[in-house]
């Protein structure tokens, strides 16, 4: 067998480097995919971090952007009370209980009479009629009356039931509309508290008994009041 010349063992180590430098340079192409895949896969993830936070920032605002109106609106309710004339009266009073000013207010009642007496159709212009209500603030008419009068009938006025819807819009444009709807429920609330007017005057006549009537009726209305 020959002596390998100088050629063959360069030709050999030749082969042998590259063989080495191409596995060097597999490595390095391995470990270069795998830093790139890493980054890529932590790009991917900051992403999605981020467009997880945006959302819930997003959401954030929104929340915070309702409760802001929630906390400043104005809030519209409708009672039908016991009126500030006595017993067998009712009122209907309109109370803004909110922040802000309730604009362009309306009301609508489900059983409006087909021939309305004086107290309905005063009514009916009241709730018709479109107004501003700041906060704080109420309006209060006559909603019913019951008595032995002396001329007409015994009960005028709108009924003991039904339903009142109110409708208006806060000066929010991004939330222009409100609709509310409250029941009338004069049968159903219950025994209604009247101021006391004192005991009857037995024995008291004349300018005493006038005047004693007159204190009578001061002391009903000034309980009235405060109801």
């Amino acid at each position: 067998m020959n002596e390998p010349t100088w050629t063959d063992i360069l030709a050999a180590w030749s082969t042998f480097g590259t063989a080495v430098l191409t596995a060097v340079l597999v490595i390095l192409a391995v470990c270069a995919w795998r830093t790139a895949k890493d980054t890529l896969d932590a790009s991917k993830k900051a992403s999605e971090a981020a467009e997880a936070s945006a959302v819930a920032a997003q959401a954030a605002n929104e929340q915070a952007r309702l409760d802001s109106i929630e906390q400043t609106r104005p809030y519209v309710f409708v009672e039908v009370v016991p009126g500030l004339q006595g017993a067998g009266c009712w009122d209907v009073r309109i109370a803004n209980s909110g922040r802000s000013a309730a604009r362009n207010l309306t009301l609508d009642y489900e059983h409006w009479s087909q021939n309305p007496d004086d107290v309905g159709t005063a009514v009916r212009e009241l709730f018709e009629t479109s107004r501003a209500l700041p906060p704080g603030c109420s309006i209060r008419a006559v909603w019913r009356l019951e008595g032995n009068f002396t001329e007409g009938p015994s009960i005028v006025g709108l009924g003991k039931s039904g339903k009142i819807t109110v409708r208006y819009t806060s000066d929010d444009p991004s939330r222009p509309d409100y609709d509310d709807s409250f029941d009338v429920m004069i049968e159903k609330s219950g025994l209604w508290p009247i101021p006391e007017s004192g005991p009857e005057p037995e024995g008291v006549t004349g300018q005493a008994r006038k005047f004693y009537r007159l204190g009578q009726a001061l002391t009903r209305r000034i309980g009235e009041t405060s109801r």
